[in-house]
């Protein structure tokens, strides 16, 4: 499957301080995907013909730099080690007072996105119970069909304990499903795993039943 080329949308807020010249803005990068759900664990490369910056996004899909002014930056994005370029770039005039900026990257990454509907944890847990190995059965049917298809794991919790935590949870329920795909002869390089943390309910958290529809698994097809 082919790389392809996504459009990058940024919005730029700038906080001036006046009668200072700054040669350096500082800058926080936030990845989102199309759902304005911020991406997270990915490197984001600014390039120009001389200077060239590497920024390491976190787990809350944001990373800071000190940009240099007045020079254009190209854009690109690795994600799970694979290269997206943009096509906009990013511009920082200089000597207009700008101390800092926030950019916004949003990239266009999935045609299609499912929940595997019998598959939930228990809270706290990564390891998928037997009983519902069975049904992915299902999903590696269709991987086995449409050899063309990549996609990405998305790991998802309920929102007991600590963000950063449920985020590499999440992460590891993620990587429990691929590890049953690729035991079941579906190639590593299909499989891309992301895990969320508690951001992305699908129902309200004040309840028990709906913290363990919360703590699920989505598979989204990539483009």
């Amino acid at each position: 499957m082919k790389n392809y080329l996504f459009f990058l949308f940024f919005s730029l807020s700038f906080y001036q301080v006046i009668g200072q010249n700054f040669d350096f803005t500082k800058t926080k990068i936030t990845l989102k995907n199309e759902f304005g759900i911020s991406y997270p664990n990915a490197v984001i490369i600014l390039s120009s013909s001389d200077t060239n910056y590497v920024i390491n996004i976190d787990n809350n899909g944001e990373g800071i730099i000190d940009l240099v002014q007045g020079i254009e930056f190209t854009v690109t994005s690795y994600i799970s080690k694979e290269k997206f370029e943009f096509d906009e770039i990013i511009f920082i005039e200089k000597n207009k007072n700008i101390n800092q900026v926030s950019i916004d990257l949003q990239f266009d990454l999935y045609t299609e996105i499912f929940e595997i509907k019998n598959l939930n944890f228990e809270s706290g847990k990564f390891n998928i119970q037997k009983q519902y190995f069975k049904d992915l059965e299902n999903l590696v049917i269709l991987l086995r069909k449409e050899i063309n298809i990549k996609i990405e794991i998305a790991g998802h919790t309920d929102s007991i304990g600590d963000n950063n935590a449920n985020i590499i949870l999440s992460d590891n329920r993620a990587k429990s499903v691929k590890s049953y795909l690729v035991r079941n002869e579906i190639s590593e390089s299909r499989i891309k795993c992301v895990g969320y943390g508690e951001k992305q309910p699908i129902t309200n958290n004040s309840t028990k039943n709906g913290r363990e529809k919360n703590r699920r698994i989505e598979i989204r097809i990539l483009k």
